[in-house]
């Protein structure tokens, strides 16, 4: 009865012993259950960093981006330009084609796109930085670093986003317009966009009637969107929107009218006391009534003005920078000077006015010493 209490105390005068009694009390099974455990967090733990450090640039979920690769893009024929980042303004566009309202349509849209512009317009790729298709994805065209072939004068100084579509009488999708404006959500996180960046419509830069009447309507409501498009000439260097009277359908003139005697030293505005319009195919139909109105109730060779500036902000060419004008008093006599109309004089339309002006005595029509008389107020 004494051995019991003498291995007792001899257990608890050794330390080592009662280490020894403790792991054989820890089961093997769950030393190995233990560390089989810890590798799973470790391997758990390493994937999620692999998956953050490899994951897209997209912090968007809703925002669903295909690649050039995705909709089986062909190269571009040479290497385009680079655009310089961040850029400050976005241009919106629509295709003028039909619609697609699923990845497989607006696919074969793309690539029809892209055909066109190559094949049949000569560029060196699908014109535009982004295309939004009716199934609310993005389709990358020269995406955010290379530059466009949009609009004339401003490739370089602005992103394209089109919508795949015609939008004259229709307005697009709302998964449409909502992807649209999460692309340049993101393109402001990625900064590949001046987070104070301004949005334009195609028509306001160029005569066309991109993006069509009824997506234009909705642009207009969206808070960076930007009536003034002075900056942005500045900006792009461009020249002013000039629509030839071929463009316009104009009637040939009645008989061959004396030229100006260049330079001219005298400008005058006057308003053509005609409706106010907005779109370009008003404003061809205006334009064009004057003309009539002109001939056959006013009895004028042609149009009476140089030119047309009306409510597109477009320039309508009527007699051009070499054909003289005739007198409001004798049609047979002629004017030396340079004869602005306007439909609708507003301020904006005054100062492409004065920018005309400018590119007149840049090139030699009209004398650095110009007397202006301004009828149209």
């Amino acid at each position: 009865m004494q051995k019991p209490a003498q291995n007792n105390l001899e257990t608890q005068n050794n330390p080592e012993a009662v280490g020894e009694t403790n792991v054989k009390r820890f089961p093997r099974e769950l030393i190995f259950l233990c560390v089989f455990l810890l590798m799973i967090v470790a391997l758990a733990a390493g994937y999620s960093y692999w998956m953050m450090a490899h994951a897209p640039m997209n912090s968007n979920k809703n925002l669903h981006i295909l690649d050039r690769s995705e909709w089986q893009g062909e190269p571009p024929s040479s290497k385009p330009e680079h655009l310089k980042l961040p850029i400050s303004n976005v241009i919106i566009s629509h295709t003028a084609t039909e619609g697609c309202e699923t990845e497989e349509i607006c696919i074969y849209r793309m690539q029809t796109i892209q055909g066109f512009h190559m094949k049949s317009l000569g560029w060196l790729d699908i014109g535009y930085n982004f295309l939004v298709g009716g199934d609310g994805q993005i389709y990358v065209g020269r995406g955010w670093h290379h530059q466009g072939q949009h609009v004339r004068g401003y490739n370089a100084v602005s992103i394209s986003i089109a919508f795949i579509g015609t939008f004259v009488n229709v307005e697009p999708p709302v998964r449409q317009v909502e992807a649209a404006k999460r692309l340049m959500t993101e393109g402001v996180r990625l900064h590949k966009l001046h987070p104070d960046y301004h949005i334009f419509a195609h028509r306001q830069l160029s005569p066309t009637e991109s993006p069509g009447q009824k997506l234009f309507e909705l642009i207009k409501h969206w808070p960076r969107w930007t009536q003034d498009v002075t900056e942005l000439r500045l900006l792009g260097n461009a020249t002013l929107k000039f629509v030839t009277r071929a463009y316009w359908l104009a009637q040939p003139p009645g008989r061959a009218l004396p030229p100006l005697q260049l330079p001219v030293e005298s400008v005058r505005f006057e308003s053509t006391v005609s409706p106010s319009c907005s779109t370009q195919a008003e404003c061809v139909f205006r334009v064009r009534l004057l003309q009539t109105f002109h001939i056959e109730s006013s009895g004028y060779t042609d149009i009476n003005y140089n030119f047309v500036i009306a409510g597109d902000t477009n320039i309508y060419e009527c007699r051009g920078w070499d054909q003289s004008c005739e007198s409001e008093q004798d049609h047979n006599a002629t004017t030396n000077e340079l004869v602005v109309g306007f439909v609708g004089a507003t301020a904006s339309n005054k100062q492409l006015a004065l920018e005309l002006i400018q590119q007149g005595i840049k090139w030699g029509h009209i004398s650095k010493n110009y007397t202006l008389t301004d009828n149209a107020e």
